[in-house]
């Protein structure tokens, strides 16, 4: 994973790597605010996170960067393509997928249909000879014609079956295209959605808790998956409660707290902000936090919270 000193940078404003910008976007379901000034963006090249105690408006944020929330105020670019208005599938023709907290797989459909839906929403029947070119597992060096191996075939519908059951076996489930999605366990059935975001080869890949029930071997395999993807240049933003997988694979953290972004940094920085262990943690006042946070922008020890700044709170990690 590069180190994050080298392809990350503090700036405001989209450059010309930034895949994702997110700036002063705020939404208000009544009286609540669920949002109110967030700002983030993602390098194309690098995995970024963004976590959160529940209710922090992770999942709005993630809404209405895909299309399906309309913010109150803000602004989305895709690159230097103001998106903020569009709708998701529009969105998604420009580079963009994302997977979901709750399951939307069609139950019905088998694994491998439901990758091919992403792939024949996505990818005219001219444009299946380029797919291949467009995932990081894909063999090297294997004969082919106008970029379809030899031997295999190359109509529209039969090339989609075989993209899909490349993909399938490039996220951990070779030989699993015919289960019924319906059939299959929260962890594997989460592998299926990643694979069929992944059919849209996209420039920017949102996961809402991709870890969620996932255990500690599919979760190391996820995320050598992910860094794989992005040093393949996808950028790739995800929303994890999973800290041990946060703190390994991303290149830059963003804190979102009560609708604001708390705090952003590499993830050693996060792991020390003694604004993020307030809000996990609970165990100060905003107020003490603010002071606290202070505190370590002087060098010294806030007695309210009885932390030394750049001291690791190992306990941070755990929420």
């Amino acid at each position: 994973m590069p180190q994050a000193e080298a392809t990350l940078a503090t700036d405001d404003g989209p450059t010309p790597d930034h895949v994702l910008t997110v700036e002063g976007v705020a939404v208000r379901f009544g009286g609540v605010a669920a949002l109110s000034d967030a700002n983030l963006s993602v390098r194309a090249g690098t995995v970024t996170g963004l976590i959160g105690p529940n209710g922090a408006g992770k999942t709005t944020l993630f809404n209405v960067i895909s299309g399906l929330q309309t913010p109150d105020r803000g602004t989305v670019l895709l690159y230097d393509t103001d998106i903020t208005k569009m709708k998701p599938h529009r969105r998604a023709r420009l580079g963009l997928a994302r997977t979901f907290q709750r399951l939307e797989l069609f139950g019905t459909l088998s694994a491998g249909e439901n990758v091919q839906v992403g792939l024949e929403s996505s990818v005219k029947w001219w444009q299946w000879r380029h797919v291949k070119r467009k995932f990081p597992w894909v063999k090297e060096g294997v004969a082919s014609v106008g970029g379809v191996p030899l031997g295999e075939p190359t109509g529209p519908g039969s090339l989609a079956v075989v993209t899909s059951d490349r993909l399938l076996e490039g996220v951990g489930l070779g030989g699993m295209a015919a289960d019924q999605a319906s059939a299959m366990p929260t962890g594997l059935a989460r592998m299926v959605e990643l694979a069929r975001a992944l059919a849209m080869a996209p420039k920017i890949l949102l996961l809402d808790e991709p870890g969620s029930g996932l255990d500690d071997a599919e979760s190391q395999a996820l995320g050598t998956l992910l860094t794989t993807l992005a040093k393949g240049g996808m950028g790739v933003l995800l929303v994890e409660h999973d800290m041990e997988l946060v703190m390994r694979i991303c290149d830059f953290v963003y804190v979102l707290d009560f609708g604001d972004i708390i705090a952003s940094g590499t993830p050693e920085e996060i792991r020390r902000d003694p604004m993020v262990q307030a809000a996990y943690l609970g165990a100060v006042s905003e107020t003490d936090a603010q002071k606290t946070h202070m505190a370590a922008t002087h060098g010294t020890t806030d007695g309210a919270t009885g932390t030394t700044p750049g001291t690791d709170d190992g306990e941070a990690t755990q929420a």
